[in-house]
C-alpha cells in the first residue's frame, strides 16, 4: 500500500510554459519513444458522490493516488479532494503533488478553497499520467461539481523528475482503487467510482482495461 503522507514539504512549481494537455494525446509525446511500442499515457476517470456534506467540519475528505510503477511504493501522484493536508492544513478545494521518495518534488493547490457543501454532488474528473521527454505527469481533467464547478485543466500539471518510469508497463489500476484514503467522513461518501480506464500506446492503440469499479466503502 502506498504511504500516505499527512504533510507534504512545500515546494515550487515547476515551470509548465509551453507544455498544455493537449500534448498529452498529441504525436509529440509519442515521438519521446523509439523502438518497440510503449505505454506512454493512463487515464483515469472517476465519479464521487457525497451525500450529506458537512462544510463546518470540512467533511469528507478524500485521497486518491496514482502510481506509474506498482513495483516503487514511495513514488506516486497524490489527489486529496476537499482539503490540503500540509502543515497549515488547509480546507476546501483539492491539491495535487508528485512524490518520490514520499518527498513532494511538485505540486499545485485549487484556485478555489470551497468546501463541499452541496447533498447528493455527484463530482467526476479524469485523472492523466504521461511519460514526456522522460519526464512522468499527472493532471487533473475534465473535473465538475455543483460546488466547485469546471475544475482542472493546464494549470494542475505536476511533475516527477526524471527516473526509473521510462513508460507506464507497470501500472496497475488495482492500485489505484486500493488505495483511495476517506480519512474523514466515510458516513458522508455514497459512492466512490472508478468508471473508466485507458491504456495509450505509442503506436496509436488505446486498450480499455477496466469499466464500472465501484470502492467497497465498508471496508474503509
Amino acid at each position: 500500500m502506498l504511504h500516505r503522507s499527512g504533510a507534504l514539504l512545500r515546494k515550487p512549481i515547476l515551470a509548465l510554459l509551453g507544455l498544455t494537455l493537449g500534448l498529452f494525446g498529441s504525436p509529440i509525446a509519442q515521438m519521446a519513444f523509439a523502438g518497440e511500442p510503449s505505454v506512454y499515457k493512463i487515464e483515469e476517470d472517476w465519479e464521487l458522490v457525497v451525500n450529506e456534506p458537512d462544510a463546518t467540519n470540512n467533511s469528507p475528505q478524500i485521497t486518491f493516488f496514482m502510481s506509474p510503477n506498482h513495483l516503487l511504493d514511495d513514488s506516486y501522484f497524490q489527489l486529496q479532494m476537499n482539503y490540503h493536508a500540509a502543515d497549515d492544513y488547509s480546507s476546501g478545494g483539492f491539491h495535487v503533488a508528485a512524490l518520490m521518495e514520499d518527498r513532494a518534488v511538485d505540486e499545485t493547490r485549487s484556485a478555489t478553497r470551497k468546501n463541499l457543501t452541496t447533498d447528493d454532488d455527484c463530482i467526476r474528473w479524469t485523472s492523466v499520467m504521461a511519460v514526456i521527454n522522460q519526464s512522468t505527469w499527472y493532471a487533473v481533467r475534465d473535473g465538475y461539481g455543483r460546488d466547485w464547478g469546471n475544475f482542472g485543466g493546464a494549470g494542475y500539471l505536476v511533475r516527477m523528475i526524471p527516473g526509473n518510469s521510462v513508460n507506464l508497463a507497470n501500472y496497475r489500476y488495482q492500485q489505484s482503487i486500493e488505495n483511495v484514503d476517506i480519512g474523514f467522513g466515510k458516513n458522508r461518501v455514497s459512492r466512490v467510482t472508478l468508471k473508466a480506464v485507458r491504456r495509450f500506446y505509442t503506436d496509436g492503440r488505446v486498450e480499455v482495461l477496466a469499466e464500472n469499479q465501484n470502492l467497497e466503502l465498508e471496508n474503509f
